[in-house]
C-alpha cells in the first residue's frame, strides 16, 4: 500500500484527509475485476463531510480518481460472503481466497468490491459506519449544499475516464501514433521515459538507422567454410585425414572448423590438462591440408577433456580474422565435469562475426530430456568476454548494429538465457553466423533390427521420422530455429572399429545419426537465401578407426566488408536527423499565468486558485514542482499544490490547484511579520524549460496563533495593531510580576483577585493601571456567549460546528465587530423575518436602548458576584439560557455588528469597529453554540504559547496530578497573565459541570479530556514524541516546542530566572498506601527543555504496582477526595519499570535482537506518553472537581 499512500498524499488538498484506505478488487458491471484502491476522504473544515473514492494506479507513483460516492444520509453498505465456507474445508482459512463482497450504495449508484483480507477490511467498515451515523445525524442529502469539496476531485475522475476512452481508440489511430514514435525517437507515448534515457534513445535510434542502411555502407561476398565433426573414441590419427577434409576443385574454403569428441578417454584427463592428443590430431589435420593448393594456418583451438575445436584459416586471409575468443563448459558428472559439455570459439572474419559450438551431449537412447537440458545449459552459460575496445555491450551493439544479438534472437533462442547476457559479455547468439556441431547423441527410436531392415532398402527419410533430434526440434524443446542440411548418408553410429559394419556386439546398438552439424537462422536475415547456403552435407566412410564416422559440410556464407568513408557519411546524415528530431520533440508545457494573486487570507480559511497547464508538444510532458536551490521543499508550509507531479499526453490539459491555508503551524510567524504570503514556485518540466510561478496573498492578522500576553497588552482588535506592535508581540517577555511571579515552594500564598476578575463576570475584562486586560477580550466574548446561550444545547464541545459560522465568529473576534445574535441564535425561518437595518439608525435610539442592545449583543446582564467564602461553586441565576426568551431579547435588535463596543470597565471604551463582516446563513442556536465551542477550542489550541506555558506544563502535570493541593501549588507559579486565563477557564468549566442541562454528559473527566490538550501543551521533540531526556539550562529550541519562542530568543517562562527562587529538584507526593515516589524534575537550559524521571530503588517495584492497580484515592484538599482512575496497561507498567531501572531485562537492548529491542523501546515510549497524558487530565480534573475550592 505504500505506493497508494504516497499517491493519496500527493492528491489530497490541505482541507481533506484520508483516515483509511484499502487495496482490493473492483467489480465492474460486466463482472470484470480490476485491482483498485478504496479510500475514504474526509473534509476537515467542520461537519465531517466524507466520501468514498475508487483510485486507479498510474505510472510515476500517481493515482487517478476512478469513481467516487458521497456519504449522504442514504448511504448504505453491506458485507456478504462470496460463498459458503464449510467447517471441514481445509482451505477455509486460505488467505488467497476472495470471500467477502462489499457493496456501497447511495441513491441509484452502487459500487461492488471484493477482498479476502477481513482483518484489513474491518477498520474500513468501522470508519464508514461512523461517517454514516454523522451523515444521518446532520441530514446530509444530495441537494443540501454539502460535499461541494468533492468537485475538486472530479477532474481527476474525468481524466481516468478519458484515459479509458483513449485506450479504446481505433487501430488506425494507434498505428499513426506508432508511426510517429518510430519516425522520431523522442516522440514517446511511454510515460516511463525519463530525461536520463535521452542519450540511450539517441544511440539506439542511430543504431537502428545504421542497421536499416546496412547496404549503403557495406559490401557482401560469399565465403566458403568447411565444418567437420568426429567422435574419435579416444583413438590417435593412425589413418590419413585427407578423405575427410578433401573438397573438389573450385570448392576450396577460406576456413576449416573441426570438432572432436572423446579425444582422450584416460581418467587422468579429468584431473589435469594434457595437450598430447590435441597436438597429435592437429598434426594429422595439417598433414591433410598440405595437399591443398592454399596454405592453411591454425588460428585458435580449445579443448575440454575429450572435446576439441580448432580453427584453420587460409593464410592469405589470416589478417581478416580478429577478435578471437574461445570458451568451454562442462555438463557431465555433477553438472560440471568435462566428459560432456561444449567447447566454443567466436571470431570476427572481415566485418562479420562467427560462432562455432562443438558439443558432446548425454548418451543413451533414453536420455532425451538430459540432452535437451545440456543444450539449454550450453546456450545459457557459454559466454565470451567483451573485447577491449567496447566498454559495455551497449557500445558494441551501437557500433555493430547490423550484427544480430541475443535480444534479436531471444524469442528464437533458449528462454532461460542468462539475465546478464548481452550486458557485459557476448552470448553464442551475438553473432552473424552460429553453428552447432558434434556428437549430439540423439538416437533413432526404433529397434536395432527395424533400422537395419530400413537401411537395406536405402530409405533414409523413413528413418528420420523417428530421429529424436528432429522430433525435439518440431516440439520446440531443443534446437528450435536451427537448420540442418538434408541427410542423405547412413547413420554415423555405431560401427565395429576398423569396419563399416554396424555394431555386432552383444549390445547391438541401434544405428543412429548421433553426429550432426546445424546452423542458427539469423533473425535479421530470415528471407535472405544467400546468408548461409549449404553446398553439401556428408559422412566419410573411408575412416574406420572409431565406432563413429566423421561428418562434414561445406557452406557458403555472406561476409560483410564495411566502407569507412560511406559509413562516416551515413553517420553524419543520421546525426543531422537526430538534431532535427530533438528540436521538434522537446516537451512544450504552457501555463495560463505566471502570477497567482490570492487577495485577503484569513486564518484556517483555504483559498484555492486554479492553474491550467497544457501540453502543446508532441511528446509526453512530465512536470513536478521542485525546491529552490537553498530550500528543501517546493513551497512554503502555508502553500499546497495538487497535483505536485503528473504527466500530460500531447494535447492534454490539466488543472493544478494551488491552495493557501494558514493553520496553527504557520499563523505565528505571519502574525509577527516574520513571514509573508509571498513565494515563488518552480514548475520543472522534464527535458523542458522551467516555469516560475509567483504566489502572493494579503495576510489579515488574527488573534488565533497569538500570545495571550499580547492579546492582553494591546486592547484594540488584532486587525488594528500597528506594525511595531505586531513585531513586539512576538518577542515580548511574559511579565512575571513582583518577585518574578514565583511563590516559595511549600507556601500556598493566595493571589488576591480583583472584584472584576472574580468568577464569570457579566462585564468584559477591565483595564488595569497599565492599560491592559487581565484576560484576552476575545476569550471573554466566546466564554460569555457559551455560558449564556449554550448551557442547554445538546452535545456541547463534542459536536462539530458549521464552517461558515466559525469563520464569521473568527472574523468578529479579529475585527472587534459584535456578534449578530439575530443570525446566531434564531432559527433560519425566524431570522428571515428580521431584515438588516441601516447601521446609522442605531444612533437615533435613546441611550438606555443602546445600553440594552449592547448588553444583548455582547455583554451579559448583571448578577450578584459569587461568594468565594461560602461555597466554591459558580451559580447561574435567572439569566440561564434555559429560561431565555429569545423573541423578547431580539425583538427590535438592529444589525449589531457595527455598534460601539462599550463596557470594558467603568472608565474604558473602544473606538467603533471600522470593519464590516458578511453574515452567514442562519442555522439556529444549537449550531451557533457548537460553532462557538469549536472556535474556543481552536483558539486555545492555536495560541503560540498554551495557557499553561509549555515550559511549565510538564512540571504541572507530573507534580500536580495526585492531589489538588499539589496541583494548586504548581499553578501558583504561573506568570500572572497565564494564571488569570487559567483561573478564568477553570471557573467557566466548573460552571459547565454544575449547570449544563443538555444531552451528552459533560462531567469532570470528559471536560478535562477535551480541554487539557489545549490548555497544557506538553513539550515534544521534532518527531512528535514527548521530550523526556534530562539536561539543564534556560533556552528552549524552537523545533522542539511548538510555537514556544522565536528562534534565538529566551523562553518567556524563564526570562527572569535570576530573580526566581529555584524549585527543589524533586517533589515527593504520597499515595494513600504510603508509597513515596519521586516525580519528574524539570529544567530549561542551553541544551533545551528537558525532563527526567527518578525514584528510589527501594520503592521501585511498589511504584510499578501502584500504576497498575485500578483506582487511587486522590486527596481533594478542603473539598474531600474523589476516586480517579489512573490505571495503565501492562505496557505502561513495563515502560515505567524499564525507564526507572536501566538494568531490567525489558530495558536492556543487548539481551534482545535489534528489531525486537527497537519495538520494545517504541512500545515503552508510547506507554510512557500515555501515562503522561492521563496525568495531565488528572491535573485539570482537580480544578474542575466541585468538591475542591476555586482558585482565587
Amino acid at each position: 500500500m505504500t505506493s497508494y499512500q504516497d499517491a493519496i498524499a500527493a492528491m489530497l488538498r490541505p482541507t481533506e484527509t484520508c483516515p483509511v484506505s484499502l487495496e482490493l478488487n473492483y467489480v465492474k458491471k460486466t463482472g470484470e475485476r480490476k485491482r483498485r484502491c478504496l479510500a475514504v476522504f474526509r473534509n476537515v473544515q467542520g461537519g465531517e463531510e466524507a466520501g468514498v473514492f475508487i483510485l486507479k494506479r498510474r505510472a510515476g507513483n500517481t493515482a487517478l480518481v476512478f469513481d467516487m460516492l458521497p456519504i449522504f444520509s442514504d448511504f448504505r453498505l453491506t458485507v456478504s460472503q462470496s460463498k459458503a465456507v464449510k467447517l471441514d474445508d481445509p482451505e477455509r482459512l486460505s488467505p488467497s481466497r476472495t470471500d467477502f463482497t462489499l457493496r456501497l450504495s447511495s441513491g441509484n449508484r452502487e459500487m461492488k468490491l471484493e477482498t479476502a483480507a477481513l482483518e484489513k477490511l474491518q477498520p474500513m467498515l468501522v470508519e464508514l459506519k461512523r461517517l454514516m451515523a454523522v451523515a444521518q445525524q446532520r441530514n446530509y442529502v444530495v441537494d443540501g449544499g454539502t460535499h461541494t469539496w468533492m468537485q475538486f476531485y472530479e477532474h481527476s475522475r474525468k481524466s481516468a475516464s478519458m484515459a479509458l476512452k483513449q485506450a479504446g481508440h481505433t487501430e488506425e489511430a494507434e498505428q499513426d501514433r506508432a508511426q510517429a514514435t518510430m519516425a522520431n525517437p523522442f516522440i514517446s507515448f511511454d510515460n516511463s521515459v525519463s530525461g536520463s534515457s535521452i542519450k540511450t534513445i539517441k544511440e539506439g535510434w542511430a543504431a537502428r538507422e545504421l542497421r536499416a542502411r546496412e547496404t549503403k555502407v557495406a559490401a557482401f561476398e560469399q565465403k566458403r567454410i568447411f565444418v567437420g565433426s568426429w567422435n574419435v573414441n579416444g583413438q590417435s590419427p593412425t589413418q590419413p585425414l585427407f578423405p575427410w577434409l578433401r573438397v573438389a576443385v573450385g570448392e576450396e574454403p577460406s576456413l576449416y572448423v573441426l570438432g572432436f569428441q572423446e579425444l582422450d578417454l584416460n581418467t587422468g584427463a579429468y584431473l589435469y590438462s594434457d595437450t598430447t592428443k590435441e597436438d597429435e590430431w592437429c598434426k594429422g589435420i595439417e598433414n591433410a591440408l598440405k595437399t591443398k593448393t592454399h596454405n592453411f594456418v591454425k588460428v585458435v583451438s580449445k579443448q575440454l577433456v575429450g572435446m576439441l575445436i580448432v580453427l584453420y584459416v587460409n593464410e592469405a586471409e589470416k589478417e581478416h580474422v580478429r577478435e578471437v575468443s574461445a570458451e568451454y563448459l562442462g555438463t557431465g558428472l555433477l553438472g560440471m565435469m568435462g566428459n560432456k559439455g561444449a567447447a566454443a570459439i567466436r571470431f570476427r572474419f572481415y566485418d562479420s562475426f562467427y560462432c562455432f559450438v562443438n558439443s558432446h551431449l548425454a548418451a543413451d537412447a533414453s536420455m532425451v530430456d538430459r540432452r535437451n537440458s545440456d543444450y539449454a545449459e550450453i546456450c545459457r552459460r557459454i559466454t565470451f568476454p567483451l573485447t577491449a575496445q567496447y566498454p559495455d555491450f551497449t557500445a558494441y551493439a551501437h557500433n555493430n548494429p547490423w550484427v544480430a544479438s541475443f535480444y534479436d534472437a531471444r524469442q528464437n533462442a533458449v528462454a532461460s538465457s542468462s539475465e546478464n547476457a548481452g550486458k557485459n559479455v557476448f552470448t553464442i547468439f551475438d553473432t552473424d553466423h552460429l553453428f552447432f556441431l558434434g556428437d549430439l547423441n540423439y538416437r533413432i527410436s526404433l529397434p536395432d533390427t527395424d533400422v537395419k531392415q530400413i537401411l537395406k532398402s536405402g530409405d533414409v527419410k523413413q528413418l528420420l521420422k523417428f530421429d529424436q533430434l528432429l522430433i525435439e526440434q518440431r516440439a520446440r524443446r531443443a534446437f528450435h530455429d536451427f537448420n540442418e542440411a538434408a541427410i542423405t548418408f547412413a547413420p554415423t553410429f555405431k560401427y565395429d572399429i576398423g569396419t563399416n559394419t554396424f555394431d555386432t556386439s552383444e549390445k547391438k546398438r541401434t544405428p543412429s545419426f548421433c553426429d550432426r552439424i546445424l546452423w542458427f537462422q539469423n533473425p535479421l536475415h530470415v528471407d535472405d537465401s544467400l546468408w548461409i547456403c549449404p553446398k553439401w552435407y556428408r559422412s566419410c566412410m573411408d575412416l574406420t578407426l572409431s565406432d563413429h564416422k566423421p561428418i562434414m559440410a561445406l557452406f557458403e556464407t555472406a561476409v560483410r566488408t564495411l566502407d569507412k568513408a560511406k559509413l562516416m557519411a551515413v553517420n553524419e546524415d543520421i546525426t543531422r536527423e537526430l538534431d532535427k528530431f530533438e528540436n521538434e520533440s522537446l516537451p512544450d508545457l504552457h501555463i495560463t499565468t505566471n502570477i497567482l494573486e490570492f487577495g485577503d487570507i484569513r486564518y484556517n480559511v483555504p483559498v484555492t486558485k486554479t492553474l491550467l497547464v497544457e501540453n502543446k508538444g508532441q511528446v509526453i510532458a512530465q512536470y513536478r514542482f521542485v525546491p529552490k536551490p537553498d530550500q528543501s521543499q517546493p513551497c512554503k508550509p502555508w502553500c499546497y499544490v495538487n497535483p505536485p507531479v503528473s504527466s500530460l499526453l500531447p494535447g492534454d490539459q490539466l488543472k493544478i490547484n494551488v491552495t493557501i491555508l494558514v493553520d496553527n503551524q504557520t499563523v505565528p510567524t505571519l502574525n509577527a511579520m516574520i513571514d509573508t504570503l509571498d513565494d515563488i514556485l518552480i514548475l520543472h518540466t522534464e527535458n523542458g524549460k522551467d516555469h516560475f510561478l509567483s504566489v502572493s496573498g494579503n495576510w489579515l492578522p488574527s488573534c488565533f496563533g497569538t500570545k495571550v500576553e499580547a492579546l492582553c497588552k494591546f486592547v484594540r482588535p488584532v486587525r488594528e495593531w500597528s506594525t511595531s506592535e505586531r513585531k513586539t508581540m512576538f518577542v515580548s517577555p511574559v511579565v512575571m510580576g513582583d518577585s518574578g511571579g514565583a511563590i516559595d515552594d511549600g507556601a500556598f500564598a493566595e493571589r488576591a483577585a480583583a472584584p472584576e476578575e472574580d468568577g464569570l463576570s457579566p462585564d468584559p475584562p477591565a483595564l488595569d493601571a497599565e492599560n491592559r486586560f487581565s484576560i484576552p477580550y476575545q476569550l471573554w466574548r466566546m466564554v460569555d456567549f457559551l455560558f449564556r446561550y449554550g448551557m442547554d444545547v445538546d452535545n456541547l464541545f463534542t459536536s462539530g460546528g458549521d464552517p461558515a459560522i466559525e469563520e464569521y465568529i473568527r472574523e468578529c473576534l479579529d475585527t472587534g465587530v459584535k456578534f449578530d445574535l439575530t443570525v446566531l441564535l434564531l432559527d433560519p425561518d425566524t431570522a428571515a423575518a428580521y431584515p438588516e437595518d441601516d447601521p446609522d439608525d442605531g444612533d437615533e435610539s435613546p441611550p438606555e436602548d443602546l445600553s440594552r442592545r449592547t448588553s444583548a449583543a455582547d455583554t451579559p446582564p448583571q448578577h450578584p458576584s459569587a461568594d468565594a467564602e461560602s461555597g466554591s461553586r459558580t451559580p447561574v441565576d435567572k439569566r440561564d439560557s434555559v429560561h431565555l426568551d429569545l423573541d423578547t431579547l431580539l425583538k427590535d435588535v438592529p444589525t449589531p455588528h457595527t455598534t460601539t463596543l462599550l463596557g470594558l470597565g467603568s472608565t474604558t471604551s473602544l473606538e467603533p469597529a471600522t470593519h464590516s463582516v458578511p453574515l452567514p446563513r442562519a442555522r439556529g442556536r444549537a449550531v451557533a453554540v457548537a460553532s462557538m465551542a469549536e472556535t474556543l477550542l481552536r483558539f486555545l489550541d492555536s495560541l503560540e504559547e498554551s495557557v499553561v506555558p509549555t515550559s511549565m506544563s510538564m512540571r504541572c502535570t507530573l507534580e500536580g496530578y495526585l492531589t489538588y493541593v499539589a496541583a494548586r501549588q504548581t499553578v501558583m507559579r504561573l506568570p500572572p497573565t497565564s494564571y488569570n486565563v487559567f483561573k478564568y477557564l477553570v471557573k467557566f468549566l466548573r460552571a459547565v459541570v454544575e449547570n449544563y442541562k443538555g444531552r451528552g454528559e459533560l462531567d469532570v473527566e470528559r471536560l478535562a479530556d477535551i480541554f487539557a490538550p489545549a490548555m497544557l501543551r506538553l513539550p515534544k521533540l521534532a518527531d512528535g514524541t514527548l521530550l523526556t531526556t534530562a539536561s539543564g539550562g534556560n533556552t528552549v529550541p524552537e523545533p522542539i516546542i511548538k510555537g514556544a519562542i522565536a528562534p534565538g530568543t529566551t523562553s518567556s517562562a524563564t526570562t527572569s530566572t535570576s530573580t526566581l527562587p529555584k524549585p527543589p529538584s524533586t517533589t515527593t507526593a504520597t499515595y494513600p498506601s504510603g508509597i513515596n515516589i519521586k516525580y519528574a524534575t524539570f529544567s530549561t537550559g542551553k541544551s533545551g527543555l528537558s525532563l527526567s524521571k527518578t525514584q528510589p530503588a527501594s520503592s521501585q517495584s511498589q511504584t510499578t504496582q501502584s500504576h497498575t492497580t485500578g483506582k487511587v484515592m486522590v486527596g481533594g484538599g478542603t473539598g474531600g477526595s474523589s476516586n480517579i482512575n489512573v490505571a495503565s496497561s501492562s505496557a505502561a507498567a513495563a515502560a515505567s519499570s524499564s525507564s526507572s531501572n536501566p538494568t531490567s531485562p525489558s530495558a536492556s537492548a543487548s539481551t534482545l535482537p535489534h528489531s525486537k529491542a527497537a519495538a520494545a523501546a517504541a512500545n515503552a515510549a508510547s506507554a510512557q506518553e500515555d501515562v503522561v497524558v492521563r496525568k495531565r487530565r488528572l491535573f485539570l480534573m482537580h480544578f474542575l472537581n466541585l468538591d475542591n475550592p476555586e482558585l482565587l
